[in-house]
């Protein structure tokens, strides 16, 4: 069964140019993509969804796991919480969703939020999760899910609640992440009882408002590190986690930063690696592997079906450049929220890569699913075009890049892809607007490209909210 890529990989570009030059590849990293969508991966429709989300490209599925439906409502005298055979646990729904991810060879990527109230403790003055009973009743998902019981499948990357930046009172905010720390302490060591198991920390929400810490705040002072260019250590704690990850919903293109500085939008992600970085560098971290870092949610509304949305055309080559330069700012997997549409009268969540209709099978696609599959960018730089992108098999192969021309699309180079389908090269400029890549082997294209760079323009994630 086929895992998310852990290895990065370093290989030599091949680049035969027709009637052009090319530089030398910088060192490629994997890139891959998931889906989080709270309706579609259940019910009914799963099966169907979850042939789509495979055709996208994905490798994984976010799934949630709400404590509060899994344990009992109040938990009864002689309950064992690490216990997954405690008669008081129902699992049953999650069991069928984790055998039909597994089935159609896909990895779960499962977060446990929503605790039960009798889990929740005063914790620093305010009412939270308790770690210790989180700890416990991660062991049992974690045991459950080991791969050892007949007929259940395993489950290998968990991740620590789900943007635990977000407070239900303001108060709350100055010890949110001293409380995060202990809990993902509380839920690493339940999850790596398991080798091979993975622990994913963060999951931010993007913004500081009143009922959410700034990211980078949040992340610092979960770190214990100041807000330094160069940032030092400012306590001795550590964090055990294996998986850095965050949601950095972007209010305009895919270069555009969050208005406040410790908000973490597309152009903030640099920023966020760099703290990262500090903090495995000074020992802050307790990983046995190489940090990798995640976005666990993002997306756009598109219009149609939104009416303050992000144009479906351009939509398209935002999600292109969008994955570009999440992986550019060091990310190995990217989840995009939600495969289908919800209906505009009754959500305003229209970031579906697939129009909504009444089942998958008359659903639409939208041009930015041609895009998260083989997401391919160039951009002109004085007599040089820049290109990259990434095959939809995500392994070796040959690729053309084409340019529009008077006559059509023509060649103008024959790339070689890497093992995890990345390629990249520096071609000479030529005459024409556009480019595009495509795979020879499959017959897959990618968006064509504009030279053109249209301006940044202000579209709000979820345009009707």
């Amino acid at each position: 069964m086929k895992t998310i890529v852990q290895a990065t990989l370093c290989l030599t570009l091949l680049v035969v140019p027709a009637g052009s030059s090319a530089a030398a590849a910088p060192p490629l990293r994997p890139l891959e993509t998931a889906f989080v969508d709270p309706d579609v991966f259940t019910g009914t429709e799963a099966t169907a969804a979850l042939v789509r989300a495979k055709a996208a490209g994905v490798t994984a599925i976010k799934v949630p796991l709400f404590w509060s439906l899994i344990a009992p409502a109040t938990r009864p005298p002689a309950f064992k919480a690490a216990d997954p055979s405690d008669p008081g646990y129902s699992w049953t729904g999650l069991d069928t969703q984790l055998r039909l991810i597994r089935a159609h060879r896909l990895e779960p990527i499962v977060y446990i939020a929503a605790a039960p109230k009798w889990a929740v403790r005063t914790i620093a003055g305010f009412e939270r999760p308790d770690p210790a009973e989180y700890r416990a009743f991660a062991l049992a998902a974690v045991r459950r899910y080991s791969g050892d019981l007949a007929g259940l499948p395993r489950v290998r990357y968990w991740q620590a609640w789900n943007e635990p930046n977000k407070v239900a009172n303001p108060s709350y905010k100055p010890t949110a992440a001293i409380w995060y720390r202990q809990l993902v302490n509380a839920f690493a060591a339940s999850v790596h009882t398991e080798p091979g198991n993975l622990v994913v920390a963060g999951g931010l929400s993007p913004f500081g408002i009143s009922t959410a810490v700034a990211p980078l705040a949040f992340m610092r002072r979960l770190l214990c590190l100041s807000s330094d260019r160069s940032p030092r250590r400012t306590c001795s704690a550590r964090v055990h986690f294996d998986i850095w990850s965050t949601h950095p919903y972007t209010a305009g293109g895919p270069t555009h930063a969050a208005y406040r500085s410790t908000d973490v939008s597309l152009g903030d992600l640099p920023e966020m690696k760099v703290v990262l970085d500090a903090a495995i560098r000074t020992g802050q971290i307790v990983s046995k592997q190489p940090v990798r870092f995640w976005v666990t949610e993002f997306s756009w509304d598109s219009a149609p079906p939104d009416p303050l949305g992000v144009p479906a055309a351009l939509q398209g080559r935002w999600v292109a450049e969008a994955l570009y330069r999440m992986w550019s700012a060091g990310v190995s997997l990217v989840t995009w929220f939600t495969l289908r549409d919800r209906t505009i009268q009754t959500s305003p969540y229209q970031s579906g890569l697939y129009f909504h209709a009444t089942s998958f099978a008359r659903a639409r696609p939208k041009p930015a699913l041609t895009a998260f599959r083989f997401p391919f960018v160039a951009f002109a730089k004085s007599n040089k075009i820049s290109v990259w992108g990434r095959l939809p098999a995500r392994a070796s192969g040959s690729v053309i890049v084409e340019q529009r021309r008077a006559s059509g699309w023509q060649r103008v180079a024959t790339l070689k892809a890497d093992g995890v389908g990345i390629f990249s090269a520096e071609l000479r400029r030529t005459a024409g607007r556009s480019l595009r890549a495509r795979a020879p082997a499959t017959g897959a294209t990618s968006l064509p490209f504009s030279l053109t760079r249209p301006p940044d323009r202000v579209y709000q994630p979820f345009g009707t909210k």
